[in-house]
């Protein structure tokens, strides 16, 4: 255990004080982290900019020969990846959630430290595997969404793909790591008395961004997986020839990529539902109807995918249904800019540069809506797709929207992060190019894509109307690079001769400001109680509706407190070995250098099991803190669940891809070739495996060790008989009847879904040898029994995502072609 820091006044125990550089790499403090997410999403920003810069050069003039086809490619390609997963993702989670979820619910910490450290590196790990191509290989280079089959290696032989293809997979762990921390740090440790209508805004948008993280990615991760197969095993399941379609591709790809287009906007309206009522002076117009609206958002964004895919003949009935969704999905939006506008309107205006990026977002984000609604409409999107109207949509929505949110929020809450103020007047300098640049810059896009120009060319043919409004449009382009680099200057004045800022300095509503400014490392010397919404402006007014001060003051922190009293969890080196051993598995496949993975998977490991027992609390329940909870549930109970909730949807994925494609199947293998006894005893021995499960929670739980430890080993020895079988059915296959794992359709399909439970099952056999261990050493009691029933709680997962498969693969076998 650390040992505890003694008492001290709140301004010296600043988040960004002492610990030196290893300090800061085994930091779990949600700030740092926060710091981390930032400064990497800023670097990479420049990054990202850069490309669109040269991209915007290669277009400036026809029949230019600036950049050649391929190194256009690869920079459009990483300019949309970049700024998608790398920039706007991670500064409105990874920074300001980070940064704000427990100071805006009045938490000392997020639910999972060591988990949210784990998230950055592994996402700082997955941003460097997807730039390796700048040393080596080449960059992605077939767009940001990856359409099949142009990604096979038949098309794409080099490794620029497999930098997309396993970066993304790596991001994509980090964000569901993320997501199902911060769901769970909202959900179950907010302050006494702030309920789900208490929430600041800016909260709410992050508890659903979390939940479409959870419930989107696995798609993605089962696209990439299916194209990580085609590539290095030789599986077809994008190829037309095999039987297979690149439309399923599309599907799940769009399944996350429409989902993921709200994770990247509702944050930012979370963003300004919180900037404009402090700079108005007025509550947030119509808040249970903005809540409710992201909600809605957020189910209908599930609905609206196919909209992307107009123009791949999905038929009548699809296309119809997908335009009503996709018009009704303008609904709940809507709300938000009326309620919007209604905060400002006769309001209290403070001019701020903040306030001024909050308003542009409305107007900016008012206008790429508008242009999103004609392509709900199927005969408008066939005129309009893969034109350059659809690049002016998409910045507005997100280059004018997401970055014009972030921007005000950088703004808004520079002061809380470093202490210091960024300058007003270069601030507005930063505003005003960038209104006009941006607008410049891509407003014309829309008479381009109305004079026929299609996206992802690189280079057009003289006196085709185009010339003029590209060179337009690259001119501005760079102005929008001077009004960054205004922005970088003032985030270095500031750092370096910023004027010092109060605690609460823009006279603010919601519990962060409560804080000293940086806050320290704890948080809240006392967490707050909270009675009403605007749980702060409360405290210092006395009501929502009271007008304030300028800039008051009313309420002044505590000046000491003896923070040995308060539990600071201590830093751990583990995430960041854990990342490295992903970031050698994923190089280790690139490279096909098998050594490197093995290496890899056992530093993974090594770090896992370690981490389990790096606290001596480990596997104990908490009582303070179940009391203290809204679901009167430890974190980490509610944590296994929303795991086992996006893993539904993992298996959800393969299955359905299963059931479509086995009566597509080509070729001498389907269903019947399957061993139904054999299977059907391996089934039994899983399901048995369940009940001795359970007797082993009830041992410890009554601190029997000896029959606990038992019935963990039995567990553990039935999954292995399970395991065996698996093992012993994929053998006679291959070696007795010769389907091989690229034979057809049927067979890359079985062994993929079939595989993966297996390699669940495997996980969950090692979780229980290591728990047996533990139990046999005697360090599993009555008191720890937690560390057990989270394992049993993933093993009866397992056991009932088997019971599907068995149903549909084995029990519903049909004949091919049927």
């Amino acid at each position: 255990m650390a040992a505890q820091p003694k008492a001290l006044p709140i301004e010296q125990t600043s988040y960004l004080e002492g610990g030196g550089i290893y300090g800061w790499l085994t930091t779990i403090d949600h700030k740092r982290i926060a710091i981390f997410y930032g400064v990497t999403a800023i670097f990479l920003m420049i990054f990202g900019g850069s490309e669109a810069l040269l991209v915007r050069t290669q277009l400036m003039y026809p029949n230019n020969h600036f950049l050649t086809a391929q190194t256009y490619n690869q920079f459009f390609t990483m300019h949309g990846l970049t700024m998608i997963f790398l920039v706007i993702m991670p500064l409105e989670t990874g920074f300001f959630g980070n940064f704000f979820i427990p100071l805006q619910i009045g938490a000392r910490d997020v639910a999972f430290p060591r988990l949210n450290a784990l998230s950055y590196w592994v996402f700082l790990f997955g941003a460097i595997t997807l730039n390796l191509g700048w040393i080596w290989g080449g960059l992605p280079n077939g767009g940001w969404f990856g359409y099949a089959n142009l990604t096979e290696r038949f098309y794409a032989p080099g490794l620029n793909i497999d930098f997309y293809d396993i970066g993304l997979l790596i991001l994509g762990i980090s964000s569901v790591m993320s997501a199902l921390n911060f769901f769970v740090t909202i959900i179950n440790m907010r302050a006494p008395g702030m309920t789900f209508m208490r929430m600041p805004m800016f909260i709410w948008s992050l508890l659903v961004t979390t939940i479409l993280i959870l419930l989107a990615f696995p798609a993605l991760t089962v696209g990439l997986i299916f194209l990580f197969m085609d590539r290095y095993f030789g599986t077809n399941y994008y190829q037309v020839i095999a039987g297979a379609t690149p439309i399923l591709w599309q599907h799940l790809f769009w399944i996350f990529g429409h989902p993921e287009v709200y994770i990247m906007i509702l944050p930012a309206f979370g963003m300004i539902s919180e900037v404009l009522p402090v700079f108005s002076q007025k509550p947030l117009f119509g808040y249970p109807m903005m809540a409710y609206s992201m909600i809605l958002i957020a189910f209908l964004s599930y609905g609206v995918w196919g909209h992307h895919m107009f123009a791949t003949g999905m038929g009548p009935v699809a296309d119809s249904a997908f335009s009503i969704t996709s018009m009704l999905i303008a609904i709940p939006t809507s709300i938000k800019v009326f309620s919007w506008i209604a905060t400002m309107w006769g309001g209290r205006l403070r001019f701020t540069t903040a306030y001024l990026f909050a308003v542009a977002f409305v107007f900016q984000f008012t206008i790429g809506g508008l242009s999103g609604i004609m392509h709900a409409s199927a005969p408008v999107d066939l005129e309009q797709t893969d034109s350059y109207i659809i690049v002016a949509h998409f910045h507005y929505v997100l280059g004018l929207g997401a970055l014009f949110a972030i921007l005000a929020a950088f703004y808004y809450w520079w002061p809380k992060v470093t202490g210091r103020m960024l300058n007003e007047t270069l601030g507005k300098w930063h505003f005003w190019l960038s209104v006009w640049s941006f607008n410049a810059t891509f407003f014309p896009m829309h008479f381009l894509g109305e004079l026929g120009m299609p996206r992802r060319i690189y280079t057009y043919a003289p006196n085709m109307g185009w010339d003029f409004w590209n060179k337009w449009e690259t001119i501005n382009a760079f102005i929008i690079g001077i009004s960054f680099l205004l922005f970088f200057i003032n985030i270095a004045w500031s750092l370096s001769s910023g004027e010092r800022a109060s605690s609460d300095p823009w006279d603010g509503r919601t519990l962060e400001w409560m804080t000293p400014t940086p806050p320290p490392i704890y948080n809240f010397a006392t967490v707050p109680t909270v009675s009403s919404r605007d749980a702060f402006w409360v405290m210092k007014y006395g009501s929502v509706e009271a007008h304030g001060l300028e800039g008051g003051q009313a309420y002044s922190p505590p000046m000491a407190v003896d923070i040995s009293k308060i539990h600071i969890p201590g830093p751990s080196l583990y995430p960041v070995l854990l990342g490295l051993g992903l970031f050698g598995m994923g190089v280790g496949m690139i490279i096909d250098w098998y050594r490197m993975v093995f290496l890899g998977a056992s530093l993974m490991a090594f770090c896992m099991i370690s981490m389990s027992f790096e606290y001596s609390s480990w596997g104990e329940e908490n009582p303070h803190a179940v009391g203290e909870s809204f679901l009167g549930l430890d974190s980490r109970k509610v944590g296994i669940w929303s795991f086992i909730g996006s893993e539904t949807v993992f298996f959800a994925s393969l299955i359905s891809t299963y059931m479509v494609y086995k009566s597509r199947s080509l070729g001498p293998f389907d269903a019947y070739i399957l061993n139904i006894p054999l299977t059907s005893f391996s089934t039994f021995v899983l399901l048995t495996s369940s009940l001795t499960m359970v007797l082993a929670l009830a041992g410890f739980q009554r601190n029997d060790q000896r029959w606990g430890t038992l019935w963990l080993l039995a567990t553990a020895l039935f999954g292995c008989i399970f395991l065996g079988g698996q093992v012993y059915e994929f053998g006679s296959f291959w070696l007795k009847e010769g389907m091989l794992f690229n034979s057809n359709l049927f067979s890359q399909c079985f062994y993929t879904l079939v595989g993966f439970h297996g390699f669940h099952v495997f996980i969950g056999v090692v979780w229980l040898i290591v728990m047996a261990i533990a139990g046999m050493a005697g360090k599993i009691d009555s008191k720890r029994s937690l560390a057990v029933e989270l394992a049993g709680l993933y093993w009866h997962f397992v056991d009932i995502v088997w019971v599907v498969i068995f149903t549909l693969i084995y029990l519903m076998r049909t004949v091919k072609g049927a």
